[in-house]
């Protein structure tokens, strides 16, 4: 969260201490401070909202929430059978046309926010696949097992996730929309995206 704070502040020239900001009392935090309250992941997820949307130096947590309950909602029902991959989900098999469905490429983005041992973990990946199960396979070599477990797999990019705002630089997010546009290009077998950060509080 602090290169968060410092990283907007002076995109934006804004006159005021990140780290002041960082240890002040913030309605989004329900009155706790960032250095406090995003030990949580849910807290550091409304930080980098607040941050990568620029919305004020504070805002009513509600209004955050909905953000993000907005896009929690933008999931579809193919979006939701890809998410958790070969998890089993319930009795019964998919239907004909779905299982066909999935075996066109597309364009896959996964997003891992992971706190352990007092360091966030975030990271950002997008690549061409089948299914979600070969996106956390690939997210499993790269960066092991236990986080690729933890990872959200989505079909397509969502530009208004959170942790999307906060890692991708517009011009890496115009690359990942001509490649969901193209996915049967010559490339798109090897195309990948990775980008990572950990934050120690």
């Amino acid at each position: 969260m602090a290169s968060e704070t410092a990283g907007r502040f002076e995109r934006e020239s804004v006159k005021h201490d990140p780290m002041s900001w960082m240890l002040a009392p913030r309605q989004v935090f329900d009155g706790a401070t960032a250095i406090d309250a995003c030990l949580s992941r849910d807290a550091c997820l409304r930080g980098i909202l607040v941050h990568g949307l620029g919305l004020g130096l504070d805002v009513e947590r509600a209004a955050i929430d909905a953000l993000m309950a907005e896009d929690d909602d933008d999931f579809d029902e193919r979006e939701a059978e890809y998410l958790y991959g070969d998890r089993p989900r319930g009795i019964g098999n998919p239907a004909r046309g779905r299982a066909s469905r999935a075996t066109r490429l597309r364009l896959y983005t996964a997003t891992i926010c992971d706190t352990r041992d007092n360091t966030m973990f975030q990271a950002f990946h997008a690549s061409v696949a089948r299914s979600a199960v070969e996106v956390r396979k690939r997210l499993s070599r790269s960066l092991g097992a236990e986080l690729a477990e933890v990872a959200e797999i989505r079909l397509g990019l969502h530009e208004a996730s959170p942790l999307v705002i906060a890692l991708v630089p517009a011009a890496v997010i115009e690359v990942i929309r001509q490649m969901q546009r193209d996915c049967a290009s010559p490339g798109a077998k090897t195309f990948e995206v990775n980008i990572h950060q950990s934050i120690q509080a």
